[in-house]
């Protein structure tokens, strides 16, 4: 039995159910209507008009819904524009109380500073980026825009990068970087050519740097053969120039001068680094006000400039051909008395310097070196120096190591820097933990008990034992005969396992000073060892860990 349709007392729609307050949409069971909806049965001729007065009712009060939610949804809008409105009347009413408003602006400016990208992300960018500091700085507001074109550090260091795909006209566009010129006073420039890219925007935007030589203080260029013949006209026009690195994309480019004999008159050149790759290239230098000098070149190239700098505190000596010991012409010996901190790339140089000062020594081992020991002995009896810091590259077999610690006694620093060829060919390193790890703790048989720091860097994919690592400097620290009071752990790429980290961790908190760095931070930390430039190693991704 149906019902007969009647008004709804809140849409007006016809229902077969007693008037109610509001549209009800749930059926009793057992009723026919029930049955029609539950199944697939065909209304009888009579139940149509009743269904069909159903579905006008529905339609009717949906459309009473779609209106309220219409207006409802009218009415949110409109709060919410009202809050967003409010929110930001609120913010800035808030930002008049800000301390920043208080801040002076060479603390701003100072702040200002800590916002610049490192070296290497800008290399890795190959263009000028309007969205990073220090040029965003500009657009937060008047305020902080005066403080930025008004703090000149913020804009001394322009890196130029052809290195990339991007066509070299919009990379770097001129307006803007004579924006960043005037906006500096002195001036760190960091320009790599590229012999793959167009030439001539790299030749005019050396020029527009050479324009502003003389504020320049640091000058690192990788030179194409278009490039080189520019440095001629610098000739004294670079009086602030401290900082100089020079090398060249190809040995067409090295071949493409003579000579480069402009910053012979550098009068404030202190540090000078040049790397040749491919050929020896002939440069001027006022060596005898040097402080720094890294040079790749020939044997004979580096003694006929070594005698010349007397002032030099740190030196990182490259041989680039002869490096047989039979061919190197030791005759001699040159003195360098302020010299601090060394790294030769030939053991055998050192057979022909006198060094009084030297306190930190960096070796690259030869597999053909087989008198380490002696011509180490014989360099310390002759400068009588305080050497206290030795840094090996592809050290040498175990024996040997330990026989230097043993008569080398002063030395409190031991740095090993580990290649692949050495975890892929040997165990030497794993041996050398086992060598130096204290067995006893109470025996006064501990190997180098002098020593006060273990630094160990793995580059690249070398493998590296942490377990041994660990006992090796576990056992040091806890030795009561042993001087152990900091290490560091360099790791390209694999760093140590979860329970390394733990042991390390608790050793740490026990107070030995420990640093673990992992990535690129790693290999900047191992090029700083061996007193390579900064400039020279520059990569794209870094990361650190920390326990």
């Amino acid at each position: 039995m149906m019902y007969a349709p009647s008004r709804c007392s809140e849409c007006g729609a016809h229902s077969t159910n007693p008037p109610r307050e509001s549209f009800d949409v749930n059926v009793v069971p057992g009723m026919r209507h029930h049955a029609l909806l539950s199944t697939n049965e065909i209304p009888e001729g009579s139940e149509v008009p009743f269904v069909q007065s159903l579905v006008s009712e529905t339609d009717s009060r949906l459309a009473s819904l779609d209106d309220a939610i219409s207006k409802l949804r009218g009415q949110l809008k409109t709060l919410e524009e009202a809050r967003t409105s409010l929110l930001t009347y609120r913010t800035r009413n808030s930002a008049i109380l800000s301390p920043l408003r208080k801040m002076p602006p060479e603390v701003l400016g100072e702040i200002f500073l800590w916002t610049l990208p490192s070296l290497r992300d800008e290399f890795t960018r190959c263009k000028v980026d309007v969205r990073a500091c220090p040029w965003v700085l500009t657009h937060v507001s008047s305020g902080w825009r005066t403080v930025a074109h008004s703090t000149p550090s913020l804009w001394s260091r322009v890196v130029i990068n052809y290195e990339t795909s991007a066509p070299a006209s919009s990379a770097y566009p001129s307006s803007l970087v004579e924006a960043q010129l005037q906006r500096s006073q002195k001036l760190n420039i960091h320009i790599r050519g590229c012999e793959e890219t167009d030439f001539l925007p790299q030749i005019l935007m050396f020029q527009l740097l050479s324009q502003h030589s003389s504020r320049w203080e640091e000058l690192s260029v990788r030179l194409t053969p278009q490039m080189s013949p520019l440095l001629a006209p610098l000739r004294d026009r670079i009086p602030s120039l401290k900082r100089l690195w020079i090398d060249w994309t190809s040995p067409e480019s090295q071949t493409a001068v003579q000579s480069i004999d402009c910053f012979q008159t550098a009068g404030s050149l202190v540090d000078v680094g040049i790397y040749n790759e491919f050929d020896y290239a002939p440069v001027s230098l006022p060596m005898h006000q040097l402080t720094r000098y890294e040079v790749e070149a020939p044997w004979d190239k580096h003694l006929s400039l070594l005698p010349l700098a007397t002032r030099l505190v740190e030196a990182r000596i490259d041989i680039t051909s002869d490096r047989e010991p039979a061919n190197l012409s030791l005759s001699g010996v040159v003195e360098l008395l302020h010299l601090r901190r060394l790294y030769v790339s030939n053991i055998h140089v050192l057979g022909c310097l006198r060094l009084p000062a030297l306190e930190e020594l960096g070796l690259w081992i030869h597999e053909t070196d087989k008198d380490i020991v002696q011509i180490l002995e014989a360099f310390i009896g002759r400068s009588a120096c305080p050497l206290r810091r030795l840094c090996v590259e592809r050290f040498p077999d175990v024996p040997t190591t330990v026989e230097i610690l043993h008569k080398l006694s002063a030395i409190t620093q031991l740095v090993i820097i580990i290649h692949v060829h050495d975890a892929v060919h040997s165990n030497n390193i794993n041996a050398l933990m086992s060598a130096l790890t204290v067995s006893d703790l109470t025996s006064s048989t501990a190997v180098a008990p002098q020593l006060i720091s273990l630094l160990f860097g793995c580059e690249n994919t070398s493998s590296i034992d942490y377990s041994l690592y660990l006992e090796m400097v576990k056992s040091r620290w806890k030795a009561s005969n042993c001087a152990l009071r900091s290490a560091v752990l360099l790791t390209e790429v694999r760093h140590p396992d979860p329970d390394t980290l733990h042991g390390l961790h608790t050793l740490r908190g026990e107070g030995l000073d420990l640093l673990l760095v992992e990535g690129v931070d790693a290999r900047a930390q191992m090029i700083h060892w061996t007193y390579l430039t900064p400039w020279t190693e520059i990569d794209s991704c870094s990361s650190m860990f920390t326990i």
